[in-house]
């Protein structure tokens, strides 16, 4: 992998480049949170509860984790779809819109794994590529779109009450099956919501406008 460039500063040296921080920042700091660089970003690590705890809440009850780290190429009007299907590994011809599908950027030159990704299709022309937090502009460059990575959070709420909790204040993100994808409103503000369920345990990722990401955590966390 590519190392990231470092920005100039005085005297000849060279520093890093800042972290960028999740619009749900401010929420890990009031809870606590153990924050460390990852991709490129500061993100939560921990929770002074500790990872036994939240381990357990995970496969008993339900849990929400900040994803918001994860790039999301968006790719829409004609052409999107055979973009995807000549730079990706799966094929997309097995799913539909309002699918998800988890897929490989593959390197031209031998084949190997750039990056494993989800594809979020929404609608006919419409795509969420997500890729690792460190890979969004090699996705872009190969794929094409617009990295629409700062205009939202991704909340993932996970467990096997993930979804009665969801429920409670946001029934079209609840509501999203297995691997499929579907729009939602929520204080009257379009989001998205995919039924991926990474941790193993049933789940729902939910795409929040950033400047309404903190009020929706909240919602997750109160209910």
């Amino acid at each position: 992998m590519t190392p990231e460039p470092t920005a100039p500063v005085a005297g000849g040296l060279s520093q890093p480049p800042a972290l960028r921080h999740s619009p749900l920042h401010g929420c890990h700091q009031a809870l606590d949170a153990k924050l460390v660089p990852f991709g490129g970003w500061l993100m939560p690590l921990a929770y002074p509860s500790g990872t036994l705890a939240e381990h357990h809440a995970c496969r008993e009850g339900a849990v929400v984790f900040d994803v918001s780290h994860l790039g999301t190429v968006t790719l829409h009007g004609p052409g999107s779809f055979d973009r995807l299907q000549t730079a990706l590994s799966n094929d997309l011809r097995r799913v539909s819109p309002g699918h998800a599908q988890y897929t490989h950027l593959l390197e031209e030159a031998d084949a190997s794994v750039a990056d494993d990704i989800i594809v979020w299709w929404v609608d006919k022309e419409h795509f969420h590529v997500m890729p690792n937090a460190s890979n969004t502009t090699r996705v872009r460059t190969a794929v094409g779109g617009e990295d629409t990575t700062g205009e939202r959070a991704v909340v993932a709420v996970q467990g096997p009450k993930a979804r009665e909790r969801l429920a409670s204040f946001a029934p079209g993100a609840a509501a999203v099956g297995r691997f499929q994808v579907a729009e939602f409103s929520w204080q009257g503000r379009r989001c998205t919501a995919a039924g991926t369920g990474y941790t193993g345990e049933d789940g729902v990722e939910c795409a929040v406008p950033s400047d309404l990401a903190p009020a929706f955590w909240q919602a997750v966390v109160d209910a």
